[in-house]
């Protein structure tokens, strides 16, 4: 979504940026594999960066080429102030221990290479750990920023969906807010391409189906998933990078 403009967003939000990069290969990837991959990765600057637009609240980002769209230390002290931020601090931890569940970037990749699969995709594999560390830190900032893709490319990605600003009560736990936010971005922009309402070479219409166009890329062979939530628990922000 290389538009130069910026879309305002209703509720979730994805952003897509696609490279006219010849289909990278990763030989060693494998369908059934939902271990990280500790191999280097190749960081591309990023050159330009737009915010997609759906009644879904869901934003992508992705760097496409030119026939489509040129597209996160308190000191002790006896002050009760102090002692109430960091029960603050406490109670945030551990909503986040028991929301950010185990094994949910798995689910995550899990999930898109289901969808892959469908299209006879080659799968996934999860990026270093370094770049979901990475997309953790960027959710967070976005987060704080209260911008979609407002740190696209800090983490060297080709494409970025996200799901921006989610109630944290609304769903149990990460794997479920991922799993939710994929499936509406697989099937409800894949919908609009095979109904013929928005067709995947024009650039008008990248903005719309930008999603689901990251996620069935063959030039990408990684992904890193990132959440984070605020401080009070309450709200969250979700990432999903592509390389």
């Amino acid at each position: 979504m290389m538009t130069k403009k910026f879309y305002s967003i209703a509720v979730p939000c994805a952003f897509a940026m696609a490279f006219g990069l010849s289909a990278c290969s990763d030989d060693s990837s494998s369908g059934a594999d939902a271990n990280i991959d500790t191999g280097d990765e190749i960081n591309i600057p990023v050159s330009d960066k737009v915010s997609s637009a759906t009644d879904k609240s869901v934003s992508s980002s992705s760097k496409i080429d030119t026939l489509r769209v040129e597209a996160y230390d308190s000191e002790e002290s006896g002050s009760s102030a102090d002692a109430e931020s960091s029960s603050s601090s406490e109670t945030s931890a551990k909503e986040d221990a028991g929301f950010i569940n185990e094994g949910w970037r798995e689910d995550c990749l899990a999930k898109i290479n289901e969808y892959r699969a469908t299209e006879n995709l080659k799968p996934l594999t999860l990026a270093a750990q370094e770049k979901q560390t990475c997309a953790d830190k960027q959710s967070a900032d976005d987060l704080a920023s209260n911008k979609a893709h407002g740190h696209f490319g800090d983490c060297g990605e080709f494409a970025q969906n996200s799901g921006p600003n989610f109630n944290a009560s609304w769903q149990k736990n990460a794997t479920a807010v991922a799993e939710y936010y994929l499936k509406m971005m697989w099937e409800e922009e894949k919908a609009l391409v095979t109904s013929g309402e928005r067709d995947p070479n024009k650039s008008e219409d990248y903005p719309y189906i930008g999603h689901y166009l990251n996620m069935k890329n063959t030039s990408y062979t990684k992904v890193a998933c990132g959440i984070t939530l605020s401080e009070d628990g309450k709200t969250g922000w979700f990432n999903v990078d592509f390389f």
